[in-house]
């Protein structure tokens, strides 16, 4: 589905129920919870959003203090979350929450679905680099959401968090962003007159992108095949990380002093260069930094450091 909606130009849609909380609900919810979300999720009546990073607790999410505690047939939550990317969208934002403060960073964490218009929720923008507000702040004071608001057990929810996990990395490393941004710096070089000159570096980016092709069909293969996607599904959003970054880098070199210019170019309406060189910025850092996702391949695929 992603790869047809990217052969129709959409790179990105309020997709995170289809991407995250669907697969999600199918592996580990409930009967009734599958039953009420799932056919909404289907439908694009409901926006999702997710509630993982906090102030404190970013690429460390294991670190997070939002809290959740049991009273009668309520749980009781409090905290906040930051960089919630669709919250000012969003019907439903899904949750981590610490129910065992005495456990393990990993150990007493637990997984919930909670609407947004619950009271004691509140929202706040963050307008980004690009000037758009795309993420926001959620805070959480007391609100009680019902007892079975809860995806699997108490305090399982980090295994839980790993495996949506899994399925953004996927969803993370598909080559859309590189294709867009590579199609852009070859009407750039059009436009400007300048694709004979730069014709040896659009080949080589070229068959950079297609090695990341092939690269991403090898894990959505084992989606298809019903697989569970392992620690190394991280390889492939640090390879689309810095693909993207490389190809609007080259982008800004061939625009020059157009580059400095925010939205559109005055004399054609799709070339934006300076916008698609901020939209890359960040791919290096949100779903978990680079840096992260290379500790998680050293230590879980190659077994180093231990």
């Amino acid at each position: 589905m992603i790869e047809e909606m990217e052969r129709y130009g959409c790179a990105r849609l309020p997709d995170t129920g289809l991407t995250m909380v669907g697969p999600l609900l199918i592996a580990h919810g409930t009967d009734a919870q599958r039953a009420y979300h799932l056919p909404k999720i289907l439908s694009g009546e409901i926006i999702w959003c997710q509630g993982y990073s906090e102030p404190d607790a970013g690429s460390d999410l294991a670190a997070l203090r939002t809290s959740a505690v049991r009273e009668a047939d309520q749980w009781v939550i409090n905290g906040q979350k930051v960089w919630t990317t669709l919250g000012m969208d969003a019907q439903w934002i899904f949750v981590l929450a610490r129910t065992d403060p005495q456990a393990a960073k990993q150990k007493g964490i637990s997984f919930f679905l909670m609407p947004m218009d619950m009271p004691g929720v509140k929202v706040r923008s963050i307008v980004n680099i690009d000037l758009h507000a795309e993420f926001a702040e959620v805070f959480f004071d007391d609100v009680r959401i019902p007892a079975d608001a809860i995806v699997g057990e108490v305090n399982e929810g980090w295994t839980i968090a790993k495996n949506l996990l899994g399925f953004e990395r996927l969803f993370l490393g598909s080559p859309k962003q590189s294709e867009g941004a590579l199609g852009h710096l070859e009407r750039l070089c059009d436009h400007l007159g300048k694709s004979g000159d730069h014709a040896s570096l659009l080949n080589g980016l070229r068959m950079e992108l297609e090695d990341h092709k092939s690269f991403y069909t090898s894990f959505a293969d084992k989606v298809r095949r019903g697989e569970r996607l392992g620690p190394d599904v991280s390889m492939l959003k640090i390879n689309q990380s810095a693909l993207y970054q490389k190809i609007t880098d080259r982008i800004m070199d061939v625009a020059g002093e157009l580059g400095t210019l925010a939205g559109q170019l005055p004399d054609t309406p799709t070339l934006y260069p300076g916008s698609v060189f901020l939209q890359a910025r960040p791919t290096s850092i949100y779903g978990g930094s680079s840096e992260i996702q290379r500790n998680i391949v050293a230590k879980q695929v190659l077994g180093l450091g231990r």
